[in-house]
C-alpha cells in the first residue's frame, strides 16, 4: 500500500490537520518529528497533496467517470454500440459489492482515484479489444490495481474484480500492469505537475 499524496488526497485528511490558524500559545505543544518521518518530508507530502486537491476541486467525480467511459468508447471502436455510461456502471457495481461485503469501510470512488484509474486504462486498454466482456475484464483489472495501490484498505478481495473463468488471465494482467506502470504510478503520487497533466488529458480528451 503506498503512503502517498494521492492517498492523502482521497481521504481528505490534510484539510482536517490544519485550518490556517494557530492555537493560543498556552495550548501549543511541541511534538518532535520522529526519525522515520523528517519534517521536510512531511511538508513535501502535504504540499503535493494540496496541489492535487487544487487540481480537481472544481471537477465532480461523476463527470470524471463519464469522461473515462467516453475515452474507452473512443479507444475500443471495434465494440459496436458501446455506451459511455456502461463502464462507469461496472466500476460502481464493484465498489458497491466491496461495501456490501464489508471489504471496505468507505467508497473507493473519488476524483483522485478516477484520475489514477484513467492513467492505468490509457496505457493498458488496447484498441484491439473487440468485445464488451474483454473490455470489462481489463477495466476491472485496472480498478483492482488502483484499489490495491492507493485504496484505504490493506487488501481487497480479488473475486469482485475477476470476470474470467480462467483466473490466471486476471493475475497475469495484474502483474503486467504493476510491472509496466510502476514508475508512472509513483510519479502521479509525488508530482503535482504529472497529476495535473493526466487530469487535463482526461478533461480535454487528449488520449496519448
Amino acid at each position: 500500500m503506498a503512503s502517498s499524496s494521492v492517498q492523502h488526497l482521497i481521504h481528505g485528511e490534510e484539510e482536517k490537520k490544519t485550518q490556517g490558524r494557530k492555537r493560543p500559545r498556552s495550548q501549543q505543544t511541541h511534538v518532535p518529528a520522529s526519525p522515520e518521518e523528517p519534517a521536510a518530508k512531511r511538508r513535501k507530502i502535504f504540499t503535493v497533496a494540496l496541489t492535487h486537491r487544487m487540481s480537481i476541486r472544481n471537477v465532480f467525480c461523476p463527470r470524471l467517470l463519464c469522461l473515462v467511459g467516453e475515452f474507452l468508447c473512443r479507444r475500443c471502436r471495434l465494440i459496436k454500440g458501446l455506451s459511455p455510461n456502461v463502464p462507469p456502471l461496472w466500476v460502481h457495481k464493484v465498489d458497491m459489492a466491496l461495501t456490501v461485503a464489508r471489504a471496505q469501510q468507505e467508497s473507493f470512488i473519488c476524483s483522485g482515484a478516477v484520475v489514477f484509474l484513467y492513467m492505468l486504462c490509457r496505457d493498458t486498454v488496447s484498441a484491439e479489444v473487440a468485445s464488451v466482456e474483454e473490455l470489462r475484464a481489463v477495466l476491472l483489472t485496472c480498478l483492482y490495481v488502483s484499489c490495491s495501490y492507493i485504496g484505504p484498505e490493506v487488501g481487497y478481495p480479488a473475486r469482485h474484480f475477476i470476470r474470467e473463468v480462467n483466473r490466471q488471465a486476471f493475475w497475469k494482467r495484474t502483474l503486467n500492469i504493476t510491472t509496466r506502470m510502476s514508475q508512472k504510478m509513483l510519479q502521479i503520487n509525488i508530482s503535482p505537475s504529472v497529476f495535473t497533466q493526466v487530469i487535463s488529458d482526461l478533461k480535454n480528451r487528449t488520449d496519448h
